[in-house]
């Protein structure tokens, strides 16, 4: 062999030889992340005790991590962020979208992890007396399934007040069930420390729930999440909840919650109840009886009783999805449609009076057909990406965007710039956000045109009832319609529940918010032809920006004197509450207005820009 040819071999040996070291180590020092969470497992971990108090004190440096996140600085993104300013107030279509249910009245961009148990208890949409007090007459609570993706508490309330019934537990009433946590250490019940956010009862993500006291293995705790995959086509594991990878794990701990969901009926069970029912001064707003004390400990000789009730079971719509597939959204409509005589709908919307369902945060469902997942990137990567922390090297556990650290969130695999990157996503997110201003302004239209054709059609006697008119005829001649609407607003929710505004899965967004389009101007040609049948001459309305900013209901406020406030007091008024529900930067609505139509002249100056 040459002399010039051994130095090549010996670069190339080099080269090579580096590659596999670097590879090695990165590999070594992310398993030596697990053997010392591995190590620390023997400090008397359980699953008896989930505060972040107790596991916290044996890993200091996660919670620390966890903490941080937290406390934040408080900032808005052009879709995101965690200043909790009012949604409704930035998206006044919504109001008129979910016309009917609780979410039209209370809905603002999310806090932090930490903060979600504690937001949900304080949410007016938890609250029977103001809802009742909004319209809402029928709302009779929320039910103790809304806690799974909300308290680390969960799996303890339902192995010891449940007795791991799972149908007894959703079917409790959520502020019946969440008094039910322990009081440990000596703790009033009314004191800080039990009704606090570290280890009460307002306690909310803990890393119980995505880890194994045992050794710190990644596992499922939450039992809707391991019936659905099972339902998948995946195999059942005692100690992880399913069998996968410690990569799909990475991406199935958080498919726990970041999915669609519903409360399927479940029949008559029996459940935990509150001897408050038996109460005859303890009455609603209403004057009806109370059956439930609205505050997370028991008081005033109120004491836990067993109750029969209509039981239901959370749940995902997810049979028709199966394992190894990308989903797609038609899978909820054929799912929704076989599950449909059971379960008709979350809601009737109060003006067309269709059968609505409303999508949650179905984040798993969009990311499984996007590129990062189908090339083998777990949740984890992006959202909890490796950083050093001193001498360690560590998965980050603040929970936060990845564009919060570019660098180590999207680097690892690609070269470009941190600017080019960010410039990518915010392409991305804002050509989705115009599609989907688009959807959402044409619902709204379609909804307008309908209620305008139901007045019209409720003065004929033929859609009347002894003189009155009869919303079942009246639905019954408008159906097809209906059904549109159902379809197109289940999309246009789909992406807007779905908090990355498309960039899990661009192509699969777009396609969804073309179809939500689609079915909407669809359902108001039909609308009109049908009218026209009737003697209705309708012309289908365009709305625009501007005209849907006169739905925009200003920040929360009490409906009526109640729980030691006057009519109109702010309804997030406590210190920690300073900037929930607060009006969105201006910066914010300049954006929106340019989404449609689009203007690219102010789109191309990001908000992050400004």
């Amino acid at each position: 062999m040459s002399k010039k040819m051994m130095w090549i071999v010996l670069v190339i040996a080099i080269v090579i030889g580096a590659v596999v070291a670097y590879i090695s180590a990165d590999i070594g020092e992310k398993r030596g992340e697990q053997n010392a969470l591995n190590k620390n497992s023997s400090l008397g971990l359980s699953d008896s005790d989930p505060r972040l108090t107790t596991w916290g004190s044996r890993f200091q440096d996660y919670l620390d991590m966890y903490l941080s996140g937290a406390n934040y600085t408080l900032k808005s993104t052009d879709f995101g962020g965690n200043i909790s300013y009012n949604k409704l107030d930035r998206y006044p279509q919504l109001v008129k979208m979910w016309a009917g249910y609780p979410f039209s009245f209370d809905f603002n961009e999310e806090r932090h992890h930490f903060f979600i148990q504690s937001d949900q208890m304080k949410t007016a949409r938890n609250n029977k007396d103001f809802l009742n007090a909004s319209g809402l007459k029928a709302f009779a609570g929320q039910p103790t399934a809304c806690m799974n993706c909300h308290s680390g508490w969960t799996n303890w309330l339902l192995e010891n007040v449940s007795k791991n019934d799972f149908v007894a537990f959703n079917s409790a009433k959520y502020w019946t069930m969440i008094k039910n946590v322990p009081a440990l250490d000596n703790e009033a019940l009314d004191s800080k420390e039990h009704t606090g956010l570290h280890s009460g009862t307002r306690m909310g993500l803990t890393c119980a729930d995505c880890h194994s006291p045992e050794d710190m293995s990644l596992r499922i705790t939450r039992p809707a999440l391991v019936n659905a995959l099972i339902s998948r086509g995946y195999e059942a594991d005692k100690t992880q909840g399913v069998k996968a990878t410690r990569q799909e794990m990475r991406t199935l701990v958080c498919a726990q919650c970041h999915t669609e969901y519903y409360f399927a009926p479940a029949g008559r069970v029996t459940t935990i109840g509150e001897s408050i029912a038996s109460d005859p001064s303890a009455k609603w707003l209403d004057g009806t009886q109370k059956t439930y004390d609205q505050i997370d400990y028991w008081r005033n000789g109120n004491k836990p009783t067993q109750i029969e009730v209509d039981g239901v079971i959370l749940a995902f719509p997810w049979s028709e999805w199966k394992k190894g597939e990308p989903f797609r959204i038609e899978m909820f409509d054929d799912y929704y449609e076989k599950v449909r005589d059971k379960f008709p709908q979350d809601w009737i919307h109060k003006e067309t009076k269709a059968p609505m369902i409303k999508i949650q945060h179905p984040e798993t469902e969009l990311a499984s057909g996007g590129i990062h997942a189908q090339n083998g990137v777990s949740c984890a990567d992006c959202h909890m990406p490796y950083v050093r922390n001193g001498a360690k090297k560590v998965s980050n556990h603040q929970f936060i965007s990845p564009l919060n650290d570019v660098n180590a969130s999207c680097k690892t695999c690609h070269n470009q710039s941190e600017d080019y990157l960010k410039k990518q996503v915010y392409n991305i997110q804002t050509s989705i956000a115009s599609m989907q201003r688009n959807a959402e302004y044409t619902i709204v239209s379609l909804i307008e045109d309908v209620k305008k054709v139901r007045e019209q059609m409720g003065t004929m006697p033929k859609y009347q009832t002894d003189g009155k008119a009869d919303d079942g005829k009246i639905s019954q001649a408008l159906k097809a319609v209906l059904e549109l609407h159902r379809k197109s607003q289940l999309r246009a929710d789909f992406v807007n529940a779905e908090n990355s505004t498309g960039f899990h899965n661009p192509t699969e967004a777009a396609r969804i918010m073309g179809q939500s389009i689609a079915m909407a101007k669809e359902a108001q040609a039909l609308l009109t032809a049908i009218a026209a049948k009737d003697g209705i001459s309708i012309m289908p309305s365009n709305l625009g920006f501007k005209d849907i900013q006169k739905f925009a209901p200003g920040e929360l406020r009490y409906p009526v004197d109640m729980e030691g406030h006057k009519k109109g007091d702010l309804y997030y008024h406590e210190e920690d509450e300073k900037d929930i529900n607060r009006s969105p930067s201006k910066n914010l609505l300049e954006l929106d207005e340019s989404l449609v139509p689009y203007d690219y002249n102010k789109v191309n100056k990001p908000l992050t820009k400004k």
